[in-house]
């Protein structure tokens, strides 16, 4: 017969909320237990999956190979665990939260589930702000957001719950005649977007001559760019639009590399009409992309 391991959601706490923090003793201040108890309850926690979860450089705590495989599940459990105790408690969702979307990936479509949430939850005031991946990030960082939507180059990445990954596509209008003589006219975010980067990194290993014909924050305006015949440009599958055109290795555009995105947050700063709109989040996204777990915090 299989023997079962449980974990105790407690020792699950511990660990995610030192991992958010970077620090036993905040820890301890925050779950109202003394450093040596934090330390105690990683131990126990170490013990019960028979793996060393936690190392330490300096002052700094990071996370161990194994660390990484449970954090992303430890995120999950506790949602689960607190998003359960609220509905048995029947808990009234108030409050303000402050979301990030990045302006350069299907922001309509992330609008529309916070809409939906919005209209369910008429008690929570929502603060959306639109911003490149990089900076909404950091705002997470440093908690001037509750949780974002964000792209980035490699995956886990802290404070991530969960993510996916998608390969853009090259794209132009669909009657848009390219002239192998001149420089390919290209249309792009600013310099440190990622679709940017792979974009550049490909032209400038196939050798191939470029140069940014238009430039824009939005996805929108690029969009509007690629329709009025400016360039190319590279896009995820969701955001093409008719009248499109996708260019592919036939037509001399090597395959771009794979962006990832992911749902970050810190778990102990989430309210229960956070933890909420993170499971809608959780459910929307799983309709269109199988979100992978996320191994890192």
């Amino acid at each position: 017969m299989r023997k079962f391991t449980n974990l105790q959601t407690d020792l699950l706490r511990t660990f995610v909320t030192v991992v958010d923090l970077r620090n036993y003793t905040e820890t301890g201040n925050i779950l109202g237990r003394t450093q040596p108890a934090i330390s105690l309850q990683i131990k126990r926690l170490e013990e019960v999956v028979g793996a060393k979860l936690l190392k330490h450089e300096g002052k700094q705590v990071e996370l161990t190979p194994d660390g990484q495989t449970l954090l992303g599940y430890a995120r999950e459990m506790l949602r689960l665990n607190d998003r359960a105790v609220a509905n048995l408690q029947q808990a009234a969702f108030l409050g303000t939260l402050r979301i990030g979307l990045p302006v350069d990936y299907s922001i309509e479509y992330f609008q529309s589930v916070i809409a939906k949430f919005s209209h369910e939850n008429p008690a929570v005031l929502l603060d959306i702000r639109c911003y490149r991946s990089r900076e909404l990030l950091a705002a997470l960082h440093v908690d001037d957001l509750d949780m974002t939507i964000a792209i980035t180059d490699e995956m886990p990445a802290p404070h991530v719950s969960i993510y996916w990954s998608e390969r853009p596509v090259w794209v132009c209008a669909r009657d848009h005649k390219i002239d192998p003589d001149q420089p390919l006219k290209v249309i792009a975010h600013p310099d440190g977007c990622f679709y940017r980067k792979r974009m550049i990194d490909a032209l400038n290993t196939e050798g191939r001559d470029w140069r940014v014909s238009f430039e824009s924050l939005g996805v929108s305006a690029l969009q509007k760019a690629v329709l009025d015949g400016m360039g190319v440009t590279a896009l995820t599958k969701k955001t093409l639009l008719p009248g499109m055109r996708v260019l592919t290795a036939s037509d001399g555009f090597p395959k771009l590399s794979k962006i990832h995105i992911g749902l970050f947050y810190k778990h102990i700063k989430m309210s229960d009409a956070a933890l909420k709109l993170i499971e809608q989040i959780t459910e929307d996204v799983s309709s269109f992309r199988l979100p992978t777990r996320a191994r890192a915090g």
